[in-house]
């Protein structure tokens, strides 16, 4: 699939409209992701930490080898991003999402703060030393 066509079909989720096809099944659901983000993915996943910090505007998942979509509820946005890190590394996926978000104006200084484990911008040894950095390169169009 495209990944135009996964960002279109988010966008879609996150409307919160009725749907001309799935009727008000498409914001049924995108309140179940939001109230409840970690039956989406798990404990301790990216998806459940980016919706619960993102104060039940955003919907996302996180897909196959290295793909991830983002969808803001807002009335305001009604957009949504879909990344994919070709060589399906999900250090480098977290990163640039957390990048993206930052970059469309998605997040506030708390949630940056609270998104900054998922940048993991310190490289440590298996003992724990710090080794080197990692930046995010990403730049939207």
């Amino acid at each position: 699939m495209p990944l135009s066509a996964l960002a279109r079909g988010f966008a879609r989720l996150a409307s919160g409209g009725r749907d001309a096809q799935f009727g008000e099944n498409f914001a049924a659901l995108a309140d179940a992701m939001t109230a409840h983000p970690e039956l989406v993915s798990g404990t301790g996943r990216n998806d459940a930490d980016f919706m619960r910090c993102g104060r039940g505007d955003r919907v996302t998942k996180v897909g196959a080898d290295g793909v991830q979509v983002v969808a803001s509820r807002s009335r305001s946005r009604g957009q949504a991003l879909a990344l994919k890190v070709s060589d399906g590394g999900k250090l480098a996926l977290y990163a640039a999402t957390v990048a993206a978000l930052d970059q469309l104006g998605w997040v506030d200084q708390e949630q940056r703060d609270a998104l900054r484990p998922w940048r993991r911008e310190t490289i440590v040894s298996v003992k724990g030393a710090p080794v080197g950095a990692r930046r995010a390169a990403l730049r939207l169009a």
